[in-house]
């Protein structure tokens, strides 16, 4: 077994506080504003440590993708969280585990947000799927931004 470690960067003009706040704290009520095929709930626990999420989405085909997180460490102060995904996604015969962590960092007015996924594989990871949920991601961010720059009240 391996660990493969992507880390993916996005720059943004938006305060950490607030991105930290639309990312983590408030996805599951922001995230369908600007994605209407997204869906988060608390399935387990009270959305602190040791909570399981489940994030149900339409992917590119419209093909309902189910996906399950266990939060491993949440601490606002800092902007940072990890979790687990523990089904569904990245998953396969291959990926056993994915372990994600978001650093959001001040950066001048805005900020830099940082995803630090590590893959933990059975054998040769795919080093091109790896790239392409990190893409993936990035798009995410990008359009938490937009929609954060279009609705200044939102998670202010």
């Amino acid at each position: 077994m391996g660990v493969t470690t992507a880390t993916h960067e996005f720059k943004s003009s938006i305060p950490a506080p607030r991105m930290y706040k639309a990312i983590i704290q408030d996805s599951p009520t922001v995230f369908p504003k600007f994605m209407p095929q997204y869906k988060s709930e608390i399935v387990q626990g009270d959305g602190g440590v040791g909570s399981i999420l489940q994030t149900c989405f339409a992917d590119e085909g419209n093909q309902v993708k189910v996906v399950k997180h266990r939060v491993e460490a949440k601490d606002p102060a800092s902007f940072y969280s990890k979790y687990t995904l523990i089904e569904g996604g990245a998953l396969s015969d291959n990926v056993e585990s994915v372990v994600n962590e978001v650093k959001i960092e001040p950066a001048g007015d805005g900020c830099v947000v940082k995803a630090i996924n590590h893959y933990h594989t059975k054998g040769e990871a795919d080093k091109a799927f790896i790239e392409s949920i990190g893409q993936q991601t990035l798009g995410v961010y990008q359009a938490v931004q937009d929609y954060l720059l279009a609705n200044p009240t939102v998670c202010a």
